[in-house]
């Protein structure tokens, strides 16, 4: 990308550019934000992942199109909202003239899904010496229709898709109402011959020249209010990406697909083979270095735009480095307590890339709007922090609202009247006082397994002379389930929010908590 083109990415009001990343976005607007060399990257490239498990602002989006990257890959980019529309709409139409199984699904994405990939084969990538003879002629002459259809280059996977979901569904309706998924494999044309006759001459070319293909599927968000209307259409997806197309050896391609793990319990449950069909699954937990890593990555690019001078003597190979020589070393939190700077800011986050960029690129622009320069005093950090909570926190809850469409106004009730560590009984008590159950109708048990499921209550683990540290929910391996006899801590990105008992009296020993996954809370 030109440095006109990262100007207008990297400014002085958003000094890390764009905190998030839309399924819609370029291939060189992703180079310029992402970056490579972190972990979960470097997993992804040497064990490409079918699912790709993440909240909110993990960052799925992000490693699902550096999918692209490869020069030698030929990706397939699909909009999540439309996938699901057109093969439901396909699988809603021919399922009331046949029974399907979850496998009769899985065959009908995989059918549609040939249609962007064969497009692709044919526009996007040249003829090789070692395509099969006429191979290239006979997908060009049965893409005619598609290619025609075509509209902006950045939307075609889509277009590809949607003219022959279109087309199936007119072979459905003009063809009778007695038909087989083979008949319907072998009678259905988008040129002069059957379309399973062109998906076998692909599969014959993408192995010839043994290109990887893989289709990307973005993450639907807001899929939590439609998992039972388009449950078939689900478990059609995940039997198929769980290996059906192994398993017949027709399939040429590979999918990947994003999914929020706010909502994975309850995708779990629709799966008809869980065990199979999320085996090459991904979970993202971030590593708080490689968040650090990826703000300094972002960072340097901003400087070297706008402020070159503060790059001297330090590589672009060290980008964490970075960040340190632009913090200052420790800071006085609101209660008095000396912290290092790194570990206030990230205990007040989730560990989420989007949190810590949206955190950092505020901080920076208040103080290259306060002095000029892009040095981090402690006090912009701290006024940051405070503002940035706000944000943060609506974003929590708005992402587990499929779920827990209480939890936000549970915590501004509850939470006044937690410190921040406490055991069940106290638990069942304060929910009893503020009155939860005749409010919201929640017991307490309720409320617990929400709170740890949001984040906002943790395992307390154990306490150092300056802090409490406590395991929380998304560091966890699989779902967090805390026991009557442990006690608790809240998440300190909550506290202030919501007002707890601690933040309202620190003189009498309220411990900051240090939730796991964050640096060591002594300066």
């Amino acid at each position: 990308m030109s440095a006109n083109g990262l100007d207008a990415l990297f400014t002085m009001k958003n000094p890390l550019g764009p905190i998030a990343i839309s399924d819609r976005e370029s291939l060189p607007v992703l180079r310029a934000l992402y970056d490579t060399r972190v972990n979960l990257h470097l997993q992804s490239e040497t064990s490409p992942p079918t699912f790709i498990v993440g909240r909110r602002g993990s960052g799925k989006t992000s490693l699902l199109l550096s999918r692209e990257f490869d020069a030698q890959t030929l990706s397939v980019r699909l909009s999540a909202a439309g996938v699901f529309s057109r093969i439901q709409a396909a699988v809603r139409l021919i399922g009331d003239s046949m029974m399907l199984t979850v496998e009769g699904v899985a065959q009908i994405w995989e059918m549609l899904l040939w249609a962007p990939v064969i497009t692709r084969l044919v526009v996007s990538q040249p003829p090789s010496p070692a395509d099969p003879p006429r191979a290239r002629q006979l997908l060009w002459d049965e893409t005619a229709a598609i290619r025609h259809h075509l509209g902006d280059p950045a939307t075609q996977d889509d277009d590809a898709l949607d003219f022959a979901t279109l087309r199936l569904i007119d072979h459905v309706k003009n063809g009778g109402t007695s038909i087989s998924l083979e008949n319907l494999r072998r009678g259905f044309r988008l040129g002069r011959r059957p379309w399973s006759e062109a998906v076998d001459v692909a599969g014959e070319l993408i192995r010839a020249r043994r290109t990887p293909v893989f289709v990307l599927i973005d993450s639907l968000e807001d899929i939590g209010g439609h998992i039972e209307p388009i449950q078939s259409c689900l478990q059609g997806l995940f039997h198929l990406v769980g290996g059906i197309g192994l398993r017949t050896g027709r399939t040429g391609f590979r999918v990947q697909c994003c999914f929020p793990s706010e909502l994975w319990p309850a995708l779990v449950h629709v799966a008809a083979n869980p065990v199979k069909d999320f085996s090459g699954r991904m979970v993202l937990r971030w590593h708080w270095k490689d968040l650090v890593k990826a703000v300094g990555g972002r960072l340097h690019t901003f400087l070297r735009l706008h402020f070159p001078g503060e790059l001297k003597g330090l590589p672009a190979a060290d980008p964490e480095e970075l960040v340190y020589r632009l913090l200052p070393p420790s800071l006085t939190s609101p209660t008095g307590r000396a912290e290092p700077t790194i570990a206030y800011l990230l205990r007040h986050t989730q560990l989420l890339p989007r949190q810590v960029l949206y955190v950092f690129n505020e901080a920076l622009h208040r103080s290259i709007a306060s002095t000029g320069r892009p040095y981090l005093r402690a006090e912009h950090l701290l006024a940051t922090i405070a503002e940035t909570e706000v944000t943060l926190c609506a974003e929590v809850f708005s992402a587990h609202r499929f779920r827990y469409p209480q939890a936000h106004a549970v915590a501004r009730r509850l939470i006044p009247y937690l410190p921040f560590r406490f055991d069940d009984p106290y638990l069942h008590r304060m929910c009893n006082r503020a009155g939860i159950r005749a409010e919201f109708g929640l017991g307490y048990l309720e409320v617990r397994e929400m709170f740890t499921d949001v984040g906002v209550i943790g395992r307390f683990q154990d306490e150092t002379e300056r802090y409490l540290r406590a395991e929380f929910a998304y560091a966890a391996e699989g779902q967090m389930v805390l026991s009557p006899d442990e006690e608790y801590c809240l998440h300190p990105l909550f506290v202030r929010r919501y007002n707890a008992k601690d933040v309202r009296s620190p003189q009498k020993g309220g411990k900051p908590v240090y939730p796991s996954g964050t640096p060591e809370g002594a300066p």
